[in-house]
């Protein structure tokens, strides 16, 4: 992965972890539903650093891993 590539990463990250963390009841059900589900595995697949990340749910592997890249697309409003 190249540096520009990880920085998009790690930035849609940053952005799954804000909207997953926001427990707003007038979201409709399916999103709320979603971001409940996004949420762990943000946490558990989270990057070891900033710089040259491997995932913490998953030891040895490179971040992000499947679950991470999942969570974030399950976090993105464009998506659910």
């Amino acid at each position: 992965m190249t540096p520009d590539e990880l920085h998009q990463k790690l930035a849609a990250y940053d952005q799954a972890v804000r909207a997953a963390g926001n427990s707003d009841r007038s979201l409709p059900a399916g999103e709320r539903w979603a971001l409940g589900v996004a949420a762990p595995q943000l946490a558990e697949h989270a990057p070891s650093d900033r710089i040259n990340p491997t995932c913490t749910g998953c030891p040895g592997e490179p971040w992000p891993c499947s679950k991470a890249n999942g969570a974030m697309v399950m976090a993105d409003p464009r998506y659910n």
